[in-house]
């Protein structure tokens, strides 16, 4: 009795497996062939095709279809009122294997390619069945870019099914990226361009102090012009008259006035005087340099500019160490 189970179960297995498993009028399954599926069947399997065909009838909301015979393979998922349906996942991962791909280009400027890209809010015709009969609107924004304007820019981007145009969003990463790139590289560029700019402006700004600088010290010197003008000898003092006694010490503008190597100083001492000197001072009073007078008459000492910075200077004689007179002079480099 077992072997004549055994025997009938092998024979419908066999019969089920030649049929190839036909179902239909109309409970839609046909997984060999042999039969007509609309699209909208319920399930089709066709070995020979190669083709698979899942979804409800037309009063069902979710249809999905993979063609592995017509260009592409891809698996569509759409409804049958609001057309395409919203795939949600927690990862989505795609093919990105450098050795499965040829022909691998890198991408040239793509800044100017995504400034032709028009970006839009909208609202798909087919969520207007989320307005409530209060008005109440459920509907969500959503962002994106026309495929209309896309496929003249970018027309790899582009896919038509079932007469509606799709965008490969995926690749706009690495035109984005790209640009990002680009965009980055202009960056530092300016940067540096503004760092020299900087340096600049803070070199004018150096140079506007020390304009600033010169100022004072051209006013200074006109000063001291004036001062030395009253003295009509300048610098090296020559009495009018040799034989005229001198009976007070006398000290003389240098000369040149303003000097840039070496100037004169000239002072005259009368008969009783038992010491005498003459002291160099910068304007903070910090002595610098001391020239003893050891003859009485016309004394001059020679200043060398190179030993003194550029610089306004204090000049003065001392006699038996009472201060007869102070002056200034000029240093320029």
């Amino acid at each position: 009795m077992k072997k004549i189970l055994l025997l009938l179960a092998m024979l419908l297995v066999t019969t089920i497996a030649m049929s190839q498993i036909k179902v239909l009028s109309n409970g839609n399954v046909n997984v060999g062939g042999n039969s007509v599926c609309s699209h909208r069947a319920k399930l089709q399997v066709d070995a020979g095709g190669n083709n698979i065909v899942i979804g409800p009838d037309d009063g069902g909301t979710n249809i999905g279809a993979y063609w592995g015979n017509s260009g592409t393979p891809r698996l569509d998922f759409w409804h049958p009122i609001a057309k395409w349906n919203n795939v949600k996942m927690k990862v989505w991962g795609l093919s990105s294997d450098s050795t499965l791909k040829t022909q691998i280009i890198p991408l040239g400027n793509t800044t100017n390619i995504l400034k032709q890209i028009n970006t839009y809010s909208y609202f798909f015709k087919s969520d207007s069945v989320l307005i409530r009969s209060d008005s109440v609107d459920l509907r969500k924004r959503e962002y994106g870019v026309l495929a209309q304007e896309i496929k003249p820019i970018l027309p790899d981007l582009v896919d038509t099914c079932n007469g509606e145009m799709f965008v490969n969003y995926n690749a706009f990463i690495a035109l984005l990226i790209k640009g990002f790139n680009e965009q980055q590289t202009v960056i530092e560029q300016q940067q540096n361009q503004i760092g020299i700019l900087q340096n600049i402006v803070t070199a004018q700004q150096l140079d506007i102090i020390q304009l600033t600088t010169l100022q004072k010290e051209v006013i200074r010197l006109q000063e001291a012009m004036k001062e030395c003008c009253k003295n009509p000898k300048g610098g090296m003092y020559i009495p009018d008259n040799p034989d005229e006694p001198q009976g007070v010490a006398i000290l003389y503008q240098n000369a040149p006035n303003p000097f840039s190597a070496n100037t004169e100083i000239s002072c005259y001492l009368p008969e009783t005087v038992s010491q005498a000197a003459i002291y160099i001072y910068n304007l903070q009073g910090v002595e610098l340099k001391s020239y003893p007078l050891t003859q009485a008459g016309v004394n001059t000492i020679m200043v060398n500019g190179l030993e003194l910075p550029a610089g306004m200077y204090l000049y003065t004689l001392v006699v038996d160490n009472e201060i007869i007179d102070t002056k200034r002079m000029i240093l320029t480099k």
